[in-house]
């Protein structure tokens, strides 16, 4: 379908990048949800390719930038990540994770969304084939005794009415497969695997890792009014922060919080989207 994609023998990092630069390009400019899908089908079999070229793990593809790519803090865990919305308001979500097992093994996982059909997601592990989709703008590394947790700051576009942010829990197991929460994160007077924010359409929330204070810091949300809780289409922020510190092998929950320079959100968590 695509002009822009010709694969060669022996195609180098530089052209495969290329050519997925050239296809997000075109998949910007698709109006039709069958040609949305038809260009990122082309997309992810180039993806496939790319990261099984060897050298991938630590190439920089600094052309690419309409997706989001996040590096763990101990350059184990690269993270290639994209959404499509469709006509009816409705988001899906693509990706790959690259993970450096030991000293030059590599393991490709890529990311299956299957948002629509899980259900009580934060009581559950997941696997990359049943995965809750999400966009990751942030990776946090944390170790305990032995163990390494990655906890993942993400948006979900949700609907018409809503959005929603998330805080996903992720390991490895020893042969490198990733499974999809963890039960760290002490909220709500329970342990959950996941956390969720779902919040009106026309405003914004903060949910970022604070650098000083290591600490995850989210905006309250909050109703509009009184009468309206439970419509999560209108809660929005009320610059009150929450958050979690991590101790002890578990996030635990901070009520009132006080962290300066908390009151716009990240400008990059959904700036992939198409």
């Amino acid at each position: 379908m695509s002009p822009f994609i010709s694969f060669t023998k022996g195609q180098s990092l530089e052209n495969l990048e290329n050519n997925l630069n050239n296809l997000f390009t075109e998949l910007r400019l698709q109006k039709e949800d069958k040609n949305i899908d038809s260009v990122n089908t082309l997309i992810l079999k180039t993806f496939r390719k790319t990261l099984a070229t060897e050298n991938s793990f630590n190439y920089n593809f600094e052309k690419l930038n309409k997706i989001s790519k996040q590096i763990s803090k101990d350059k184990k865990l690269k993270i290639y990540n994209w959404n499509l919305q469709y006509k009816d308001g409705s988001f899906k979500y693509f990706g790959f994770f690259h993970y450096k097992q030991k000293r030059n093994t590599y393991k490709i996982i890529e990311l299956f969304d299957n948002s629509e059909e899980i259900k009580n997601p934060e009581n559950l592990s997941l696997t990359n084939k049943n995965w809750y989709g999400a966009l990751y703008y942030k990776i946090i590394t944390k170790k305990y005794k032995g163990a390494k947790y990655y906890t993942l700051l993400g948006w979900d576009g949700n609907n018409l009415l809503t959005n929603k942010k998330l805080i996903e829990t992720l390991t490895f197991t020893k042969n490198g497969n990733a499974t999809f929460g963890i039960p760290i994160l002490k909220f709500n007077n329970r342990t959950q695997k996941r956390i969720f924010f779902e919040f009106g359409e026309q405003v914004s929330m903060v949910l970022r890792y604070d650098e000083k204070f290591k600490m995850i810091v989210w905006d309250r949300l909050t109703p509009s009014k009184k009468e309206l809780v439970g419509k999560p289409q209108y809660y929005g922020p009320s610059f009150v922060y929450d958050g979690l510190g991590f101790k002890k092998g578990y996030w635990l929950f901070y009520k009132d919080i006080q962290v300066k320079n908390t009151t716009a959100p990240d400008k990059k968590e959904h700036k992939y989207g198409y």
